[in-house]
């Protein structure tokens, strides 16, 4: 039940759900794990935190809590508790795709671009589908100035999910980066279509 609400972003409903079923079968590790899950989904990271711990300490293998508590650990700021739990989960389970994710996530807030990119790469190995992986990857190439590598991941990431701003934000970036002023016009006339907000940013550098 919790999990079908946390699938319709019911995600109070959903942790009631989970602590009703707790208190049936309190060492229910995937329980625990769901639960943080939907936490984190609230913002509620501390008891995301917990709720993660709870599950690796009753199943110690369980390589999808320690990627959740490392996404949790992320989300507070604490970054090298992030890492060394994503670094558990694919110990763990190594094409485990979100845990190379989230650790490229941490790697790249602390400008540790070559491992981010490295940690993207594996994530989109895995699942090649996973666009968001190929959108942040462009990112980490586009902060190392490999602007070519960064413009063909965010094409990927189009291609795969062409309604994600971001990436036809960061692409037309990158376009002028390389002083192609007409394609990023281009990538802003799509993203008015997608997002307001961010084609008046890409508007304003184009502009400036």
């Amino acid at each position: 039940m919790g999990y079908c609400l946390a699938k319709l972003g019911q995600y109070r409903e959903a942790v009631e759900s989970y602590k009703q079923a707790l208190r049936i079968t309190p060492k229910e590790a995937g329980i625990h794990s769901n639960l943080c899950a939907a936490y984190g989904k609230m913002g509620h990271y501390d008891e995301a935190i917990e709720s993660c711990k709870q599950a690796t300490q009753l199943k110690p293998d369980f390589a999808e809590a320690y990627s959740n508590l490392g996404w949790s650990y992320q989300k507070m700021g604490r970054y090298q508790e992030a890492i060394q739990a994503c670094k558990e989960a694919i110990r763990l389970k190594p094409d485990f795709s979100p845990a190379h994710y989230n650790l490229g996530n941490s790697y790249a807030v602390l400008k540790k671009y070559d491992e981010a990119i490295h940690s993207y790469k594996e994530a989109i190995r895995i699942k090649f589908d996973y666009a968001e992986g190929h959108l942040d990857l462009g990112a980490a190439y586009f902060h190392t100035d490999r602007i070519e590598e960064a413009m063909d991941s965010y094409k990927q990431a189009i291609r795969l999910k062409p309604s994600l701003a971001e990436a036809h934000l960061n692409l037309g970036m990158a376009y002028l980066r390389l002083g192609d002023r007409g394609s990023a016009i281009e990538e802003y006339k799509i993203l008015k279509e997608l997002d307001r907000a961010l084609a008046n940013r890409l508007f304003n550098l184009i502009y400036e």
